[in-house]
Order: C-alpha cells, then structure tokens, then sequence
C-alpha cells in the first residue's frame, strides 16, 4: 500500500493514519540499512534527483543513500553550474529535469512553496526537503520515528521545542505532526522568535526555559538561523546563550529519561552545550542514521510500494 499523494511537500497535508504509515515502513527499512548488503531492488530503473537550491551536507546525503539502497539512479543537480546562475527559472530547470524522465525530483528552496509550484506543473513525484520557512517534511519524520523507536509511543508525550521557531521548517513540521499523532508540544524562545497566532497550531508557547522543561520527555533544539533573519532579533549570540541554551543543568528539570534532540548543523555553546550533545540523552546522531531508513520509505511509499 503506498500514499495517495503523487508527492510529499508538507506533514499539514498528511492524516494520522499516513503519517504512522511512513513510520511503520520506515521500521522494516531501517532493519534493510544494518544489513552487510544494504541494498533492494524495489525502485530499480527509477531515477532520483536532488535538486538543492541551498546548502546541504545531512539531507541531501540521506536521500542519495535512500535511493541508492533502493537501487535507483540518482542525479545530484549543482545550482552553481547549472543554467540557473544564467536566469533560468525554477520551473524551467525543473521541467528540462523532467524531460530527462526523472521519477522523483527532490527541492530545497530558499522560497516556502517552491515544491508546490513544481508539484502542481510536474508529473515527477516532488519531494520537499526544505522550503524556506515553510516546512521541512522528511526531517519531521525522522524526528517522530526516533522518538517512537526510544519511547515506544508518541500519544501521550510532552515535547518541547526551543529557540528559533519564527524561522524553522522543522519546528513547524514538528508541531503538525507530533500533536496530530497526540503528544502535547510546547514551544520555548525570546517573544520575537515566536510567531504570532502559533498557538492555533495545538502547540503551547513559553518564553523561560525553567518554566517549559518541567516534566517533559523530550527536548528538540533548533539552530539560531541567522541567514534567515535578515535583522537581528536579540541583542547578541551570547545573550541568547545565558537565557536559552540547554544545559546539563537545564535538561535536569525534565524527565530523568528525557531524551534530546537537534536537526542539525549544531552550533555548541549557544543553542546546545557540547556536553548536552554528546551525552547520553542525545540521539542526535540517531536522528542521522534513522533519516536514511524514513526516506527510503517516503520513496518507496510514493513510487515503489507493491513493486518490491
């Protein structure tokens, strides 16, 4: 059984039961990427392309290993010698792609809607992997798979999710997918890195971190985005730091069994301290390693189920 979409651009648009969907085939996945020979021939002939208008080292790497374990051909597009530094427009790249017979074509834009203007003139399945602001989908769930895999469960649990959510497509991919799936998300950060109305989302807002932590079991830290800002929102890194940061001392006031999280790229020592991160609550390095297994399921899901 796969998805009824055509594409993925965004976890608003998925129900409970397509989201646990992705979660449970991502299972049986995860258990193919331990294997000596990691590879299935389930998208064999099928063509995969990272379209990526913005820097990327985690998620363009994951789906590049997804398809290649799914035994697709996989094209990674360099905007920087491509057509486009020439004018050429998104959807004209895009299109020329297509003609190529490209199955599924994998965007990252800095623009929130990208994938949506490319999915609604494609007949390519279109993947996002970060529009903007917008939302970033496959991180999301990465993100629900590790906690499931750790906690057994999401219904029930309290999330929170610290620092820059004005800026994040995690967070908001987070918010919509976690309290869809019944975990209580609160959000933690400085007034001018909460956007305003984001409570109609399900997600709770708190502005100290003391306050946010208690009882939770798992902490999300997102990354200060400063090339997304364009001014600055508080008076220095350091300050941002003193107020914010999660610190041992800080992640006590959780549950002893809390477990942390981060998308990456970390900044140590101002979002997340290095002893926070390479403790033995962090699964940020899990989130990695489990990025690979969701993706091959997103693929799988979109293109591939019953071809196996």
């Amino acid at each position: 059984m796969g998805l009824k979409h055509k594409d993925l651009l965004d976890i608003k648009g998925l129900n409970r039961e397509e989201i646990t969907l992705i979660l449970d085939t991502a299972e049986s996945f995860k258990e193919v990427t331990g294997r000596d020979i990691k590879k299935v021939p389930t998208l064999r002939g099928k063509t995969v392309v990272n379209l990526f208008f913005e820097p990327s080292t985690r998620t363009r790497t994951s789906f590049e290993l997804a398809a290649k374990r799914l035994s697709a051909d996989v094209i990674n597009f360099s905007v920087s010698s491509s057509s486009v530094i020439k004018g050429e427009t998104l959807l004209d790249t895009a299109r020329n792609i297509e003609a190529m017979r490209s199955d599924f074509i994998v965007v990252r834009h800095s623009a929130s809607g990208a994938p949506h203007l490319l999915a609604r003139n494609l007949n390519s399945s279109i993947i996002n992997a970060g529009d903007g602001s917008h939302e970033h989908p496959t991180q999301a769930l990465l993100d629900m798979y590790t906690i499931r895999e750790r906690k057994g469960r999401l219904e029930g649990l309290k999330v929170a999710i610290i620092g820059d959510i004005t800026h994040s497509r995690v967070a908001r991919s987070n918010i919509y997918g976690l309290t869809r799936l019944g975990a209580e998300v609160r959000l933690i950060g400085p007034p001018a890195l909460l956007p305003p109305g984001i409570e109609s989302t399900g997600a709770s807002v708190y502005y100290h971190v003391e306050e946010g932590l208690s009882d939770i079991d798992v902490i999300m830290v997102l990354r200060i985005q400063l090339e997304r800002q364009g001014k600055n929102y508080f008076p220095t890194q350091r300050e941002f730091a003193r107020l914010y940061c999660l610190t041992p001392e800080r992640t006590m006031l959780a549950k002893e069994d809390v477990m942390v999280m981060h998308p990456g790229p970390i900044n140590r020592g101002i979002e997340i301290s290095p002893d926070v991160a390479d403790g033995l609550s962090s699964v940020i390095l899990e989130q990695v390693t489990n990025g690979i297994a969701v993706r091959m399921a997103v693929l799988y899901l979109l293109g591939g189920a019953g071809e196996a």
